[in-house]
């Protein structure tokens, strides 16, 4: 999970969001897949759902790769294709881990950018 400070390009706007991941790694490998889900609490009540890839790049640093769509609360049929890309640095205390987080983000309207604090779980 991860709480982010968001800042939109085109339209030249700032706003909150929340990332959630459920990832599976198979046999304690680098890579692991699961679902997705990002709320940026704006105006427009921005929600994308997706399917996450996830590769240890080294025990601490992994990053993430996410297709899926996106769509605002009033107009939850008005599905459109997102992709974001983001990469986190995590210190880990026991099952815990704690770090930074980066991601860019990109769907039809415009393109976001979020930093923010990553915290997870791994069991």
């Amino acid at each position: 999970m991860a709480y982010s400070f968001v800042c939109f390009a085109k339209e030249k706007e700032n706003a909150y969001g929340l990332h959630m991941h459920l990832v599976k790694n198979s046999n304690h490998s680098a890579l692991g897949f699961g679902i997705a889900y990002e709320r940026i609490f704006d105006e427009h009540k921005h929600n994308t759902i997706g399917l996450v890839g996830s590769y240890y790049l080294f025990e601490s640093l992994h990053i993430n790769l996410t297709p899926g769509v996106t769509f605002k609360d009033n107009e939850p049929l008005n599905m459109k294709f997102a992709f974001h890309a983001g990469t986190s640095y995590n210190s880990s205390v026991g099952n815990f881990h704690l770090g930074p987080m980066l991601e860019l983000a990109f769907d039809p309207e415009d393109y976001h950018i979020s930093i923010g604090l990553h915290m997870g779980y791994g069991f």
